[in-house]
């Protein structure tokens, strides 16, 4: 029997034609006339997909690489900073903050939950000096999406604090508008909506971080934003990138638009109702977001299945990837994705794959 290979994880996610096709060409030098025609049509549709005017970097690293770039580059050893978290990333901030010796205030939220505004507001107001509030766009292990537009309006409204936003799983899926909700920097990986192999990272900075990126002190060199900066008049990195994944993310970046910006969000609107009506209909169980957002949707699992077991008989035996849930989540939940590439077809063929093994199992 052959397998069907079909991804419905958060990241990576399947890739288009296209994007393939790119990536298996022989690969050029990254100094040359043709890296730098392709490199400029990469940062410029950034800017398309970020909605930004601003300035926008490319940096080979993954998602985490991004994060931490916007740590590194935004902070001084004395800053005092909020992290909100919604689930392992907002967790993984806070990390990457005590790695270079910082000790951010943590506004935690229960997992499955999205930022409370009024929460953060009255945690700006106890709290003077505040430099950057850190926030989720969207969270893959629980499956939530923040309110991004009105939480950046309350940390203007209440402080002078930079807006950073994790976008590696939102952006290209969830609506985001960086210049008109006021964000200052957002970040992104390459392998989710951005329909690319992993590799890449992405960062849009305002006006206003540039001010603090020429006067942060912690220690960087790989993920330095003002030498990356520099070399984009040159049309190319300081280091040498990931060639091949530069040229598939320029491939998924055109049909991103052709397609164009608001008409990709609706697809995705329409891919997750699209799941979740067929989840319903077929399993009937629990949905673990209180707040779900349109890159994945997190069901929780009767008690007694073996989520792990489930999912990998379901790879094993049909080719089928669907994501289980981590740390304390393992074996409890899993997370069907319906972001980027992801078609209707590979969803039903995913729910079809686990209402043969579960229907009959609830509790």
């Amino acid at each position: 029997m052959t397998l069907k290979n079909i991804m419905l994880t958060p990241g990576p996610t399947p890739l288009p034609p296209s994007v393939l096709e790119a990536m298996s060409r022989p690969l050029i030098h990254h100094r040359t006339a043709e890296f730098g025609r392709m490199f400029t049509s990469v940062i410029e549709d950034m800017r398309f997909v970020y909605r930004t005017k601003g300035t926008v970097l490319m940096m080979t690293t993954s998602g985490t690489g991004a994060m931490e770039s916007a740590v590194v580059n935004l902070l001084s050893p004395s800053d005092l900073t909020i992290v909100c978290t919604t689930g392992a990333f907002g967790d993984r901030f806070v990390k990457i903050h005590k790695a270079f010796g910082l000790n951010p205030l943590v506004l935690p939220f229960e997992w499955g939950s999205s930022v409370n505004p009024e929460a953060l507001g009255v945690t700006l107001k106890r709290n003077k000096g505040v430099k950057a509030v850190f926030l989720q766009h969207t969270d893959t292990s629980t499956g939530v999406v923040n309110d991004i537009q009105t939480l950046s309006k309350i940390v203007h409204e209440e402080s002078d604090a930079l807006v950073v936003v994790d976008s590696v799983s939102g952006l290209a899926a969830e609506r985001l508008e960086t210049d008109a909700w006021a964000l200052d920097c957002v970040v992104t990986g390459s392998q989710k909506g951005l329909m690319n192999a992993p590799g890449l990272g992405f960062a849009a900075l305002s006006e206003k971080a540039w001010k603090v990126v020429e006067t942060a002190r912690l220690p960087k060199f790989n993920f330095d934003y003002q030498l990356i900066r520099k070399s984009l008049a040159d049309k190319e990195t300081p280091w040498t990138p990931a060639i091949s994944i530069v040229a598939g993310q320029a491939a998924a970046l055109k049909l991103l638009r052709a397609e164009g910006m608001e008409a990709c969000w609706k697809r995705h609107d329409a891919l997750a109702a699209h799941a979740r009506k067929l989840l319903t209909e077929k399993l009937g169980l629990p949905f673990y977001a209180k707040n779900p957002a349109n890159i994945l949707t997190g069901v929780v699992l009767p008690a007694g299945v073996d989520g792990s077991k489930l999912l990998a008989d379901i790879l094993r035996e049909e080719g089928i990837s669907i994501a289980g849930g981590q740390l304390h989540l393992k074996g409890k939940i899993f997370r069907l994705a319906h972001m980027g590439y992801i078609t209707k077809s590979d969803i039903d063929a995913g729910v079809d794959a686990l209402a043969r093994r579960l229907v009959g199992a609830k509790a």
